[in-house]
């Protein structure tokens, strides 16, 4: 399985960690790799604290410890840095660092920061992640942030410092990504078909600015169980939830309002069916360049046992499929 990575979001809402935990515990004995908290507030289906997620999870995992997504404006950069940097430490060096600009008014108002400048936040924020966590003392003067021989300690145990990835949709975020970041993570939400059309736009930026691709990771809701019908018919409540309640009231920059069918939003955007059908999926985004997948099993409806087996039979099937065929 050459250079294809898979990662778990488990639990990630309420009293969370211990089914976390058995979720994370059946991906480590079927081949997953990472395992990755979201950030959303004032909202009974996300945690608030990702990285404090992270930490509490860490000593009971040798997985690589992902964010998916951190909303960098609501984050001061040097006190990112140090919890960063604190949790390399901590685990030896598994640390991803995934940011994003953020788009729900709910999770900005109430923290003194306008939605309308998240932009200048999540330039000056990279700039200064970059150094903080690869340079011994940072200056700084900008237009959000001011900093004089600002030093992290502990230096983080990777070298120069921990991956950044940068999601986002609009054109901008993508050309921010390609600037700034170590990779362009684009979220769930998105058709294949547009992320497809996004990956060109995110490979001109980099050209522009003689870059390759190097990771190129995707993250995905899915639900795998031993049939189509039985899939499609048992993750129904849970995406219409999640899709047409949640992201469609939520301003998401791809969806509006936008009201459709459990059929309508699961065409071409989610991973659902067999393992044989997943395994289409898969690698119809592996042969676009696709290499590391972060994939949400913790459908916000599904009990403990249908997300664990879920991950199983990701993890025996199509993990194991993509181990021993290519």
């Amino acid at each position: 399985m050459k250079d294809i990575h898979f990662g778990i979001v488990p639990r990630e809402w309420g009293d969370f960690f211990q089914e976390a935990y058995e979720q994370i515990k059946v991906a480590e004995k079927t081949g997953f790799e990472s395992v990755w908290f979201e950030e959303h507030h004032s909202n009974e289906y996300y945690l608030p604290c990702p990285i404090d997620a992270l930490n509490a999870i860490a000593t009971h995992t040798n997985l690589k410890l992902g964010t998916s997504i951190v909303i960098l404006p609501l984050y001061h950069p040097l006190r990112l840095a140090e919890q960063i940097a604190q949790l390399d430490v901590l685990t030896h060096g598994r640390v991803i660092l995934g940011v994003g600009a953020g788009y729900r008014e709910k999770d900005f108002e109430n923290f003194g920061i306008m939605l309308d400048e998240r932009g200048t936040y999540m330039d000056e924020g990279l700039i200064l992640l970059d150094k903080l966590l690869s340079q011994d003392k940072v200056t700084f003067y900008g237009k959000k942030y001011i900093l004089k021989d600002a030093e992290v300690l502990p230096k983080p145990v990777q070298k120069p410092r921990p991956p950044i990835w940068v999601g986002g949709w609009k054109k901008t975020a993508i050309r921010r990504a390609a600037k700034f970041g170590d990779a362009w993570f684009p979220g769930p939400v998105g058709t294949i078909s547009e992320v497809l059309n996004d990956k060109k736009i995110y490979e001109e930026e980099l050209g522009k600015l003689n870059k390759k691709i190097t990771t190129l990771p995707i993250m995905r809701d899915i639900y795998v169980t031993e049939t189509d019908d039985k899939a499609l018919k048992e993750s129904e409540e849970s995406f219409n939830y999640m899709y047409g309640i949640d992201y469609s009231t939520s301003g998401h920059p791809l969806l509006g309002q936008t009201q459709m069918k459990f059929k309508d939003w699961a065409y071409d955007r989610f991973l659902i069916g067999s393992p044989s059908t997943i395994i289409e999926i898969v690698d119809k985004l592996v042969k676009n360049g696709f290499n590391y997948f972060v994939l949400r099993f913790s459908l916000r409806k599904l009990t403990n046992d249908q997300i664990k087996n879920s991950i199983r039979l990701f993890g025996e099937k199509v993990i194991t499929y993509f181990k021993n065929e290519r």
